[in-house]
């Protein structure tokens, strides 16, 4: 196909790119987080008998609030590594830090199998510093260089509106594209368009017996939509229909020259009107590589799996049947009619993503609906010795509820993503002008968007993706806290206090005030946050963290003086701190996809 030619060359093209970008990104191990764990793993190998102890053996945290330290190092990790009894790894891990002078550790104080620590003064300075230098780069780093991953994500069907249902995989497939990136892989966003299967052989069914095409050309995927939902209805009076559109898809998977035109009218239309929703998100894809682009090389891994015996063909319906997989249940790979199923057209795009691209890693963002599905193909893929180098995961998450209910898309009661966003959107603009009436309609549009667009992706991301997530209009637009708004309304805050106050940057901040020091503490961690995200892909971890220093920063704002601070160099320390909250706050929004205002 000419076209998934084009597509490949084009993302060839974006991977060469990306490549020479990573190396402008700042390295791990430069980071003052990452220099404290090294400093301290020396400090354990040499202790007990050069025991190699690897930075990411350690478990660095921040101590409770009633604890007088500035860090916590976890020990039970080190001692299972040593072999010894944790208490006793902390007692005389302590000692020696006591004892020996460190380049970033004033004293160590000894709390069962924990150890608190005392940093020394001149390293906030040293914290800050990296905020100011690195700007938007902060929190990035080349851990992952040299690798590339292909996330797989939104995967909305062609002739249907993107729903409510599609939200969850669209942004938490864009964030976690994000954060791959900033920890230094090149990845390519795949949209793997539903754009093949029997419910096509229904929708055009449905068009040639109902369809109206007037009104088809005026507004297409919402009459084409409705056609599919008749289509369904007439279904369950009349079963044979079914074997109606199964027919006529089985045409279309031997080139039936009529229907293939009219599924390519579907097709197009229906992408035009995705990335309209993907524009107003802040998406772009770098591949529509759809189901359909695989269908004729679905038939060769059938002829494969035959091959290598892993399939076989059942006698009494002549569908190929997989049941040699231990661990799984049997499946089909092709049915009795003929046609390829999803598993088969998802098998031939491995091999092609592998072939072209050579990923070392492929994410299916995809709800846990799917899990046996994913669970079978990747137990497949392995036999039949695709993916010995590239590690293939499944990226599961929870259902989308709304009023206690799941969506529902056959029976046409799911709420499209286009009139949510404008909902939310709308809602925004309301709370706006509670705020300021003389705002200009111009400003007014903008901001609303921001806010709008942004509670509803931070009211996905900032819960873990396991679980089911609702819709509260109240919680998603809380100034606050706990959404969107109160985070970007933080960073406006900081921006205008800059604004009326000028000041020089100070490389050495004096702090007075526990919060001025707990705010610098914080801000240490955020590089570490950013790669437990993308380890574990769980970008409510960077929204927790942010929401932690939100919370700091406004403690510290209604504790102490910044406009009205007399002495220059503590109020030159407290603006360049405020600056660094500023922009972690704004560099963990946009891994997040969400945008941010200076005025709010």
């Amino acid at each position: 196909m000419n076209e998934l030619k084009t597509q490949t060359e084009k993302a060839l093209v974006k991977i060469a790119k990306s490549k020479k970008a990573v190396k402008d990104l700042p390295k791990t191990g430069d980071y003052l987080f990452f220099k404290i764990k090294k400093e301290i793993a020396k400090i354990v190998s040499e202790l007990f008998n050069n025991k190699v102890i690897k930075t990411s053996d350690l478990n660095i945290s921040l101590p409770p609030y009633h604890i007088k330290a500035d860090l916590s190092l976890e020990i039970f990790s080190i001692s299972k590594i040593l072999g010894l009894d944790p208490k006793k790894v902390s007692k005389e891990l302590g000692l020696v830090i006591n004892k020996n002078k460190t380049k970033f550790i004033e004293s160590a104080t000894t709390a069962g199998p924990y150890l608190n620590l005392k940093l020394k003064k001149n390293v906030y300075g040293e914290a800050l510093a990296e905020v100011t230098v690195l700007e938007e780069k902060y929190g990035k780093n080349d851990k992952n260089k040299n690798k590339l991953a292909i996330i797989d994500f939104s995967s909305p069907n062609i002739a249907k509106p993107m729903s409510v249902g599609h939200l969850r995989s669209t942004v938490l497939g864009q964030a976690l594209a994000n954060i791959y990136e900033a920890t230094g892989y090149v990845v390519v966003r795949d949209n793997h368009i539903g754009d093949w299967g029997t419910q096509f052989g229904k929708l055009i069914y449905a068009y040639q017996t109902w369809g109206d095409e007037k009104a088809v050309a005026k507004n297409p995927i919402a009459e084409l939509n409705k056609l599919y939902i008749k289509f369904n209805e007439e279904a369950n009076k009349d079963p044979e229909l079914d074997d109606k559109a199964r027919e006529i898809f089985s045409n279309l998977e031997k080139g039936d020259g009529k229907i293939r035109k009219l599924w390519e009218k579907f097709s197009k239309l229906s992408i035009k009107e995705f990335e309209e929703v993907y524009d107003i998100l802040g998406i772009k894809f770098d591949t529509y590589l759809g189901e359909s682009y695989f269908a004729k090389d679905a038939e060769d891994e059938v002829k494969k799996a035959l091959e290598k015996n892993l399939a076989r063909k059942d006698e009494e319906s002549d569908a190929i049947v997989v049941d040699t997989l231990l661990g799984v249940p049997s499946f089909l790979l092709r049915k009795q009619d003929g046609s390829t199923l999803y598993i088969s057209r998802d098998l031939a795009k491995i091999k092609f993503r592998i072939a072209n691209f050579k990923p070392d890693i492929i994410l299916y963002v995809v709800g846990q609906e799917q899990k046996l599905n994913f669970a079978q193909l990747f137990e497949l893929v392995k036999h039949i010795g695709y993916s010995n180098k590239t590690e293939l995961k499944h990226i599961c998450f929870g259902l989308v509820i709304m009023d206690g209910a799941k969506m529902s898309t056959r029976k046409g009661s799911v709420v499209e993503l286009k009139e949510l966003i404008n909902q939310s959107v709308a809602m925004a603009k309301e709370l706006i002008l509670e705020k300021d009436k003389d705002i200009s309609e111009k400003e007014l549009a903008k901001t609303a968007e921001i806010i709008g667009v942004g509670s509803i992706i931070y009211n996905d991301l900032r819960q873990s993706k396991e679980k089911n997530i609702s819709f509260d209009w109240k919680k998603m637009l809380n100034f606050s806290g706990g959404s969107a708004v109160y985070l970007q309304y933080t960073y406006a805050r900081i921006k205008s206090i800059l604004k009326k106050v000028p000041g020089e940057v100070s490389d050495k901040p004096i702090f007075k005030n526990e919060d001025e020091f707990n705010l610098a503490k914080k801000i240490i961690f955020f590089p570490h946050v950013v790669l437990e995200a993308q380890r574990h892909d769980s970008p409510h971890l960077i929204a927790t963290y942010m929401e932690e220093l939100a919370q700091l920063f406004n403690s510290f704002y209604n504790s102490v003086q910044i406009l009205g601070t007399e002495d220059e160099e503590l109020k030159n320390s407290r603006l360049i701190l405020i600056a660094s909250v500023a922009t972690v706050i704004k560099n963990g929004l946009t891994l997040l996809n969400i945008k941010t205002s200076d005025k709010i």
